[in-house]
């Protein structure tokens, strides 16, 4: 599987055959920088709000899932896991989807803009999870606190921060270094390659880069 970031929750799976999976393209508009072109086969949608939905930045046409449940896509299920962008179930931004599927198998999770912690049931919902995308930038989502907590709960072998603060983007969150704090690190790096085979009892942190949004991968 290869992994490329585009910047915010936006990320790009590639699987060794089969379908490719985009997650959360953005509206560069909203976000502040640019939205890559690319084809996927597959889009997923994790809540309908504008640095999330932008379909129409896709090539092709893809199968779009938006909505909570069980899914089957070009062979793939998908688990799309209704949670909340805030602590007060929705009231304050709404709902959330968290997805869960497997590409190479490698058991893959995208928190979305998750604002809560987990509860007992959507965590044994989730499953063991090997890699896992989630937000650590607080004010609308779990901040470094919260993202910790979910780590705990989740206990991916492979984490990747996202919905932080970068230097291009246009509007405030907190920054990834707290999250970082401890971790084993690995990256920034141009895109993340995992194989079923990577997968051990060391758990890490893959930091990735993007240079729209003034994240440059190490050299």
């Amino acid at each position: 599987m290869i992994v490329n970031w585009f910047g915010h929750s936006c990320f790009f799976l590639r699987g060794s055959e089969g379908p490719s999976i985009l997650v959360d393209p953005f509206d560069e508009d909203e976000v502040g920088y640019f939205m890559p072109r690319v084809r996927a086969d597959i889009v997923l949608i994790s809540h309908d709000h504008k640095d999330h939905n932008n379909v129409s930045a896709v090539l092709g046409h893809p199968r779009v899932i938006r909505v909570p449940g069980r899914h089957v896509a070009l062979g793939i299920e998908f688990l799309g896991l209704k949670t909340y962008h805030d602590g007060e179930r929705g009231r304050l931004r709404g709902e959330n989807i968290i997805f869960r599927f497997t590409m190479d198998g490698i058991r893959v999770c995208h928190l979305g803009d998750l604002g809560h912690l987990l509860s007992q049931a959507q965590a044994e919902a989730i499953g063991p999870v090997d890699l896992l995308f989630l937000p650590v930038g607080g004010i609308y989502t779990i901040d470094t606190r919260g993202a910790d907590a979910v780590m705990r709960q989740l206990s991916p072998v492979v984490a990747v921060p996202m919905h932080y603060k970068t230097k291009n983007l246009s509007f405030e969150l907190n920054h990834v270094d707290d999250f970082l704090l401890g971790r084993e690190v690995v990256g920034p790096m141009a895109n993340l390659k995992l194989t079923k085979e990577d997968l051990d009892e060391r758990k890490w942190v893959a930091l990735l880069s993007c240079p729209e949004a003034g994240v440059a991968a190490d050299r």
